[in-house]
Order: structure tokens, then C-alpha cells, then sequence
């Protein structure tokens, strides 16, 4: 039990470390006052955040709180009735003019999203799901993709599986090749939606450490998913999200372990049940 402790104070202070040394840099997307409704439902009420280089954010809280559409908002599925929106220093979205059309489609450049159902096509191999989009959207050298295709295909332990079909593929293979497929657009944010909802431990333990690597080497990481143990574990800064506002934020130690809020503390005395 000491161990564990100790194991535990140690994450809990290197988290602390990290979230000190990311707010230090620039921020990679950021989100301030945000508005949305769906009719008379309104969904997100002055909502914002800041994702840093470097940084590992998670986005927690109940069914229906407004992670989805905050998350689907800041990849552009959607868009925010009203907010203050950039990625990095590109202005996306004022309340003043709305979304800025050139912006928004430079914006696509910078993130990758890593979808709960991978949203693989099911008619191509890994390899071509992994350099499509780079060669028709990006317009880039199809021979250069490939090199770094197959590069992240290596680095995911996909290397055999290239020619491969994802029918033909486990559900935490298909995984890796939605993430090679994010990462071959070269973005500066990626982002991941439920992303150990369908992974045994073994293969969650690997995205964590997948992620951290990721962080290190510059990569602002946001996360949206209802498991508390892994955003605990991976984490440099938790908000909790509740009835469309974010209620509390801060490391994982101090949202997780330590929450102040009464809406946290219900939330995850549940989520504990």
C-alpha cells in the first residue's frame, strides 16, 4: 500500500511539474467565452479553455454535460454560436465577426482527431488510410507520405499490417492506425474521444505511455473520456465539465483526488460506484 502511494504521489507530482512547464509555453488552441445551443437548449454557457504545447487535457464530467459538443466545436464539426476561438496565433472565430472562412480552413491543418469508432474507410488498406488525406486534402508528395506513413506505421507496431484491410484488424489496431492517420497531418493538437472505452489494461497502459511520448515531443493533447482512472494517470490538467460550464479545473491531484466543487464530488463519488 506504501508503494502504491508512493507510486501515486509520484505521478500526482509529476503532473504538477509538467502543467507548470506547459502553461510557460504558447498555447496551442484556446477558447474563450464560448456559446452554444440547440434551440432553446443551451449546451455550452461561457465556456473557456487553453490547450499548451506540451500539454495533456482532459475533459471530464456527466452524459450530457457538453463534452461532445464542446469537442466536435473545436474540430470544426460544429461551431460555437459565439466564442473566442484561435489555434495558436490564427483567429478562427470572434463574437464580433463570427468564424473567419481562410482561417477556418487553415485551422484543419493543425489538429487531428482520433474518433471513438476510429471511423476508419473500410474499402482501403492501413497504408491508404494513413496517406489519404495528406495527399488530397494536404497536397502533398504522395512519395514523401508514404515514407512517413509507413514510419508511424512502424512506430505503432502496424508494420505488417499495412496492406491489411480494418476488417482484418483488432479493435486496438485499428486504433493505432486512426492515430498514424492523425499523426501523418502533421498537426500541432490531436485530439481523442473516448479513447480507452474499448482497450483492455495492457493496451490502455500503451496509449498513456503513446500520449505521453506525444506530449514530450511538443504535441498539445486533448481528451475526452468518462475514465477516471486514465485521466488521473495521464493527465497534466483535468476540467470538469457540468451543465455546460466548466465547474473546476486543475491537475489531476487537485480535480480528482481533491475536488472542491460539489457537482465534482458527486459526479465522481458515482463514477466510483
Amino acid at each position: 500500500m506504501t508503494n502504491e502511494k508512493n507510486d501515486a504521489r509520484t505521478a500526482t507530482d509529476a503532473a504538477a511539474s509538467r502543467q507548470a512547464a506547459a502553461s510557460g509555453r504558447p498555447a496551442a488552441v484556446t477558447v474563450r467565452g464560448a456559446r452554444k445551443a440547440f434551440g432553446s437548449k443551451e449546451v455550452l454557457r461561457d465556456v473557456s479553455l487553453t490547450i499548451h504545447e506540451g500539454e495533456i487535457l482532459s475533459l471530464i464530467g456527466p452524459s450530457g454535460a457538453g463534452k461532445s459538443t464542446m469537442l466536435r466545436c473545436m474540430t470544426l464539426l460544429d461551431r460555437f454560436d459565439s466564442a473566442d476561438f484561435s489555434y495558436g496565433d490564427l483567429e478562427v472565430c470572434t463574437p464580433e465577426r463570427g468564424y473567419l472562412p481562410q482561417a477556418v480552413r487553415e485551422a484543419r491543418m493543425r489538429f487531428g482527431i482520433v474518433f471513438q469508432n476510429y471511423n476508419l474507410f473500410p474499402h482501403m488498406t492501413v497504408l491508404q488510410n494513413v496517406t489519404d488525406a495528406p495527399v488530397v486534402v494536404q497536397r502533398r508528395d504522395k512519395a514523401e507520405v508514404e515514407e512517413q506513413a509507413r514510419a508511424l506505421l512502424a512506430r505503432l507496431g502496424l508494420t505488417e499490417h499495412a496492406d491489411k484491410v480494418p476488417d482484418q484488424l483488432s479493435g486496438g489496431q485499428q486504433q493505432r492506425v486512426a492515430i498514424a492517420r492523425a499523426l501523418c497531418m502533421n498537426p500541432r493538437v490531436i485530439y481523442f474521444d473516448e479513447a480507452t472505452s474499448a482497450l483492455d489494461p495492457k493496451l490502455t497502459a500503451d496509449m498513456q505511455q503513446l500520449m505521453r511520448e506525444l506530449a514530450d515531443e511538443g504535441m498539445a493533447i486533448g481528451i475526452v473520456t468518462h475514465e477516471m482512472g486514465f485521466a488521473r494517470s495521464v493527465s497534466d490538467r483535468v476540467c470538469f465539465l457540468f451543465d455546460g460550464q466548466i465547474a473546476e479545473e486543475g491537475t489531476p491531484e487537485e480535480v480528482i483526488e481533491h475536488p472542491v466543487d460539489e457537482r465534482t464530488r458527486s459526479f465522481l463519488s458515482r463514477a466510483e460506484d
